[in-house]
């Protein structure tokens, strides 16, 4: 059984490495500042494209912000 993957910890963490506010990276996103987040605190898990364009705008891999690499 694969646990459950928490998007809050990396997502936070490249968030913050990178400057941007939780606002900005909505309105990149084009989702409401709440949305983001609700990703933050791990209530909710970004959609498969939006996780793409996370990880290309925070210049990490999905990998990364699934938890799954430090990197």
């Amino acid at each position: 059984m694969i646990d459950r993957v928490h998007f809050s910890d990396p997502i936070t963490r490249s968030q913050k490495k990178r400057g941007f506010s939780q606002k900005e990276l909505a309105e990149i996103l084009h989702i409401t500042p709440r949305a983001y987040q609700y990703y933050e605190e791990g209530k909710r898990e970004p959609p498969y494209d939006r996780l793409v364009h996370l990880a290309r705008e925070l210049d990490v891999s999905i990998d990364h912000l699934l938890g799954l690499t430090d990197q």
